[in-house]
């Protein structure tokens, strides 16, 4: 039989870089970072870096970190006041 995937949603934060660039990280997987000349792109390599990441726990039988985003969308809004 093969392995079962499951799917969890975790929160990315991406900011800009005071080098140039936009930094992601992720709160509840601490430890795991990229960076990106566009935010798309540091969202992207994100993606691939905490699947990795991920992916090594579960083969090292660590528990791994439990959805902190589901069912959450958050945006910037810009208000003139």
């Amino acid at each position: 039989m093969g392995d079962k995937k499951t799917s969890r949603v975790y929160k990315v934060v991406v900011e800009t870089d005071e080098d140039g660039g936009y930094v992601a990280s992720a709160p509840s997987v601490p430890g795991v970072y990229e960076q990106g000349e566009t935010a798309d792109e540091a969202f992207e390599r994100m993606r691939e870096a905490m699947t990795f990441h991920l992916d090594c726990m579960l083969e090292e039988g660590e528990e791994i970190p439990p959805s902190d985003a589901a069912g959450r969308l958050e945006r910037d809004i810009e208000l003139a006041l």
